[in-house]
């Protein structure tokens, strides 16, 4: 990419991924972190871009590049090849680390009300066998329930832990999202390589790296 352009500054907007929907007031940022029992989307969004093309219109007038350019053209060029090669298996990790992500934090807010709910019946328990022992057979028949609920959830959240699967596909979608950006650049591994080498490269990376086999990292000097 020209210097020119790889050195103009973009907006401060922090990495999006497919996490569900968003909402736009900045001390409501915390609400998007709650885990939601319907994760939406429910399938990775095939529309879903790194780079949105209004913002890149933008970024050209910015930088006095007409979008009819060599420059322009070989710019959106780039990006047509990586929706094929490496983008769509960046949107299916990215959806997955999402979805994880959100079933562990589920699985932790469930296993945190239980524990709650447990101390507070063994509190009632207690005040019930003192002053209320007609109570004891009601209270200790929740403690059951509970007891049972906490079984369950350890059971279906240890059948296939989100946290490792979390960690796995978020890594590979990061690492995706690196390349997608060292390719746009021109940087190493790709830079004075031919149109048809340079794309070999990528493809071949992004496949590495969507199987977990990270490729070496290219020297920064």
């Amino acid at each position: 990419m020209n210097e020119k352009v790889s050195s103009a500054t973009l907006d401060e907007t922090p990495p999006t991924s497919q996490g569900g929907d968003t909402v736009a007031e900045e001390h409501w940022t915390w609400w998007n972190a709650l885990p939601k029992l319907d994760f939406k989307p429910h399938k990775p969004n095939p529309n879903y871009q790194l780079i949105d093309p209004e913002r890149l219109t933008d970024l050209f007038k910015a930088n006095g590049i007409a979008p009819d350019s060599l420059e322009a053209m070989r710019i959106k060029a780039d990006i047509n090849f990586m929706n094929e090669e490496l983008l769509r298996l960046y949107r299916e990790r990215d959806h997955n680390a999402a979805l994880q992500q959100n079933r562990y934090r589920l699985y932790q807010i469930g296993f945190t009300f239980l524990a709650m709910l447990a101390a507070v019946l063994g509190s009632l328990q207690s005040l019930a066998l003192a002053s209320y022992p007609r109570l004891m057979p009601f209270v200790a028949l929740l403690e059951t329930i509970v007891a049972l609920g906490a079984v369950y959830l350890a059971t279906i959240s240890g059948r296939e832990p989100p946290l490792p699967l979390w960690l796995r596909d978020r890594r590979r979608a990061e690492q995706m999202r690196r390349e997608y950006f060292r390719y746009l650049l021109n940087l190493a591994p790709y830079e004075g390589l031919d149109v048809v080498k340079r794309q070999q490269t990528l493809s071949s990376r992004a496949a590495d790296i969507n199987r977990g086999d990270f490729p070496e990292e290219p020297g920064i000097w």
